[in-house]
């Protein structure tokens, strides 16, 4: 057999058959075989295959020919044919990057649009994609691992251009669940290989869309058709009673390939004695469910759903019973107030938001709401029926379609007793894994922000606080590197206040002295959030000014400290210390170096997620971890020095951490290479995160990584003959990109030709060298990471802290309320809006519709802001960007004036919007007598 001249590379795999490859115009003899052991890259190769080889030998066929097969040329291959190749479906698990390229980038760019970004055009991103996936896809077991995602982005980003850090997480999870599904793919390709239908099994577009599919319910629904009646089914049951039955019906079915009249005809007088012969019940359920296995009727009520369906909540009053979480036995209502929004409830399905759907999926699992679909079931059915009418490929019979009354009786039935449940279920499931993404992401995001909050510059010693009532304030003395000096605890309720702020001033003065180059210069103190701040910061606010020491307070996010103290990691760094004033080191630390501390805590205790309580557990430590990863790889870890958990958080190393650290110190990167069980691909993926200052080479103490170190030596090399000598200092952070690259065009074009490597990796290399030399730290780029506002509206300019009276009495503050400008900050962001510490009892929501020109993506964890306090509702704090809302309602803390009108407003304010009203009725009146 010939196969065409146009040969595409990377793109089929082929089973052997029994003959020797032959291509038109060049024929490979037999006795020369070249058969490799391992996948080949994209670079293109004749491969020939001997005519022993046993059958199932998989080759991968690629060719310098610049006119490519396409997929649908490559399937028109008769795999029947003697001497030829089986098409792909003989190896489900050979599918080429091009071909899941294709397919997948119009959902990364979907994806795109929604959360991630872009800056390439599709065929540029389709590109990427189809680069990318060899790297992060692992060949076996016995083959090389895949490179971690760090080391693509950052070491491979001529491969990956224009796909982001994010793009690139998102293709590695769909190739985990491409992978996942290899056994379902086989069975389905199997059932289609045995399918009496060969019709179906020369369908391209089935079985492209088997092959990359990364959808389980996608591969489910086109497996139906060949799916066993389930036990326990009507259809089971049906099969069990009526088998000559369901034998005719079958050959009845399968006649649809012929449509000639004759036959037609009799495949009409053979239902109609069936109807005679056997229940019409029977019948009607059997090819229901026939019609209901078509994959295209689930795609149908799908679509149908999506546009017209609507979900409705209710909810499920408690009478007599007590709710479970009850351990009193008394009636719990407090579910309802928090689920009041879904009380009576009803939506179109496509305008559903996913915090929407976790909070009705919640609400629904403690049995507060009840849920339910309204669905026009008669416009469905008459959709249906459309379809099955007007399909360009025949999905029912023709005899089946021309017998009208069981035509609808069959497609009711495939409707109510099948579609139904399972398109709502379908959609429903979706949903939730959509929403349960998005959260994930959410959370992820906010991790990623307050991990890479920017650390003190320069970092100095502190007084860190963790305020308290019962248990008195812990107060833990930090020098400039974290080390604990010196740990207390201050009780300061009733009597003991003096001696108090005695002790605090002891404190001050401890640190103060840890600094001896201070001078006047203020003393940091670290305050967490707690319960008590406001107590804290008035107590240390007295004792420094009676004791004339300036401060710098500044506030903490304390969420998950406590969680830390008690775990083995802090226990085992402080054996001797109580875990109440672990917790107080830990807010210190937070304040010195964010990444380090953090990085410690369990992501789910930290409070920066949406929902997160309700997703997989598993899949949340993962995306977090993964997170973690990134963060520590951005910012990078001196491998002498850095702390355990920061190891474990290397790119590439995790388990391995423990038996690098023991192995310490390290005088070169590749020592790495002499710790048990750390191969090359791990020393690849981690060696360029980890840097040995002070080493005896010095480019191990930079962002270049070991593969480049000879192409970073001739780049300095010929920058240092470039540069004359008061042009040594690189000074880049003012200076474009693109304009030092011109400048450098020579340089980089010689070092391109020297090492056979691109431009675009040459480019990489000298960014990374010049990062290195000005020691660029990512967490303090970004003019974002400031500490506060810098637009007018949101501004903490004029702003005062909240009155410590209303701070912890949730009624004053709803008397009190409204109020303006308040100094908050932000501590979670989620798609509806930020939640924000104001210092009050609870956190406030600053929802989306109350930011003004502000976009929600512009708010950093920790960023500083100037809010409104609008209303009070129990635990619903509304609040409002300061600037923003200047209602006459809204006051300033400790004005005394009756709500609701300022000072000088009368009768002014109110003829004002008359006379506004009057003119609009007037404008109205003409626009009427136009018409």
């Amino acid at each position: 057999m010939l196969l065409p001249r146009r040969l595409r590379p990377s793109l089929l795999w082929f089973s052997y058959s029994s003959r020797a490859l032959r291509h038109s115009g060049q024929v490979h003899s037999p006795h020369h075989t070249a058969v490799p052991s391992t996948r080949l890259g994209f670079t293109p190769t004749w491969i020939t295959a001997h005519n022993r080889l046993s059958s199932g030998t998989r080759i991968w066929l690629s060719t310098t020919a610049s006119d490519p097969l396409s997929l649908e040329e490559s399937l028109e291959i008769d795999p029947t044919s003697p001497g030829s190749f089986s098409v792909l479906m003989n190896d489900h698990k050979a599918v080429s990057p091009s071909m899941l390229a294709e397919v997948w980038t119009p959902l990364m760019l979907k994806e795109s649009k929604e959360s991630l970004s872009s800056q390439g055009t599709p065929k540029q991103v389709q590109a990427a994609i189809s680069r990318t996936i060899p790297l992060l896809s692992s060949s076996g077991a016995s083959g090389p691992a895949s490179a971690s995602v760090p080391f693509v982005c950052r070491y491979r980003s001529d491969v990956i251009h224009p796909l982001t850090t994010q793009q690139v997480h998102q293709l590695q999870t769909w190739i985990s669940q491409h992978e996942s599904l290899a056994t379902l793919r086989k069975k389905l390709l199997d059932a289609l290989n045995g399918d009496k239908d060969r019709s179906k099994t020369k369908d391209r577009a089935l079985v492209k869309r088997i092959l990359t599919s990364i959808s389980k319910t996608e591969l489910d629904d086109l497996y139906a058709p060949y799916k066993p009646p389930a036990k326990g089914s009507i259809l089971q049951q049906i099969v069990k009673e009526h088998p000559k039955l369901v034998q005719s019906l079958e050959e009845l079915w399968s006649s649809s390939s012929n449509e000639s009249q004759s036959s037609i005809k009799q495949d009409l007088d053979l239902i109609n004695k069936l109807s005679r012969e056997y229940p019409q019940e029977a019948i009607v359920s059997w090819l229901g469910s026939k019609v209901a296995a078509e994959p295209k009727m689930g795609e149908i009520v799908s679509d149908q759903l999506h546009r017209y369906g609507k979900l409705q909540t209710k909810l499920i009053y408690f009478t007599t019973t007590a709710s479970k979480s009850s351990k009193d036995g008394k009636q719990e209502n407090s579910n309802d107030k928090v689920y009041e929004n879904y009380h009576d409830f009803s939506m179109l399905l496509r305008l559903i938001k996913d915090h929407q759907i976790l909070a009705i999926r919640r609400g629904s699992a403690q049995k507060v709401l009840r849920m339910s679909y309204d669905i026009d079931s008669t416009k469905m059915e008459s959709c249906l029926k459309y379809h099955l009418h007007n399909s360009e490929t025949p999905l029912v019979p023709s005899w089946l379609r021309r017998k009208s009354n069981l035509f609808s009786e069959v497609v009711h039935d495939a409707w109510s007793r099948l579609l139904r449940r399972r398109g709502t279920q379908r959609w429903w499931n979706e949903r939730c894994k959509e929403a349960q993404d998005r959260a994930s992401w959410v959370f992820a995001n906010n991790l990623e922000r307050a991990l890479l909050a920017p650390p003190l510059q320069p970092t100095r010693p502190l007084l860190a606080l963790d305020p308290g009532y019962q248990a008195g304030i812990k107060c833990a003395v930090l020098d400039a590197s974290g080390q604990v000096i010196k740990l207390d605890t201050v009780q300061f309720l009733g009597k003991h206040k003096d001696r108090a702020v005695s002790k605090l001033q002891d404190l001050l003065r401890a640190t103060h002295d840890l600094d001896p180059s201070a001078g006047d210069s203020l003393t940091l103190v670290a305050l967490g959030n707690g319960h008590g701040t406001n107590e804290c910061r008035q107590l240390i606010q007295e004792a420094a000014s009676q004791d004339e020491t300036k401060i710098d307070l500044q506030l903490v996010n304390e969420a998950g400290a406590s969680v830390w103290s008690v775990s083995p990691a802090a226990l085992k760094e402080f054996p001797d210390q109580p875990a109440s004033a672990i917790a107080s080191i830990s807010i210190g630390r937070r304040l010195q170096n964010p990444l380090f501390e953090l990085v410690k805590v369990p992501p789910k205790s930290l409070g920066l997620g949406m929902y997160q309580h309700d997703l997989s557990e598993k899949e949340l430590e993962e995306r977090l971890h993964l997170t973690s990863v990134d963060a520590v790889a951005k910012v990078g870890v001196d491998l002498n020095t850095c702390s355990l958990p920061i190891l474990e958080m290397v790119p590439g190393l995790n388990k391995l951490a423990p038996k690098v650290a023991k192995a310490r110190p390290f005088a070169y990167r590749d020592e790495l290479l002499k710790v048990t069980g750390l191969g090359p691909k791990t020393y690849e993926n981690c060696a360029g995160f980890l840097r040995v200052p002070n080493g005896e080479e010095p480019l191990d103490n930079t962002l270049v990584h070991p593969e480049s170190y000879d192409l970073a030596r001739f780049l300095l090399t010929q920058l240092r003959l470039l540069m004359k000598e008061d042009e040594r200092t690189i000074k880049t952070i003012s200076v474009p990109k693109e304009k030092w690259i011109e400048q450098w065009d020579t340089e980089i074009g010689q070092a391109s030709d020297k090492f056979n490597v691109s431009r675009e990796r040459v480019i990489s290399v000298l960014e990374n060298l010049i990062d290195s030399i000005l020691q660029k730290d990512p967490r303090l780029e970004s003019s974002a990471n400031g500490k506060s506002s810098t637009t007018e509206v949101g501004c903490i300019k004029g702003c005062t802290l909240l009155p410590s009276d209303l701070a912890t009495n949730a009624e004053k503050l709803k008397e009190a309320a409204p109020l303006r400008g308040i100094i908050a900050t932000v501590r979670n962001i989620a798609d509806f809006g930020a939640f924000i510490d104001f210092g009050g009892p609870n956190d406030g929501l600053l929802h989306t519709s109350k930011l003004g020109p502000l976009e929600l993506s512009q708010l950093l964890i920790g960023q500083e802001l100037g809010v409104d306090i609008l209303q009070v509702d129990n635990h619903r704090i509304s609040l409002g960007l300061y600037g923003l809302n200047s209602e006459p309602t809204q006051r300033k803390p400790g004005d005394t004036r009756v709500k609701g009108k300022p000072k000088g407003s009368g009768s002014t304010s109110g003829s004002g919007s008359g006379s506004k009203r009057s003119m609009s009725t007037k404008t109205n009146a003409r626009k009427k007598r136009r018409t």
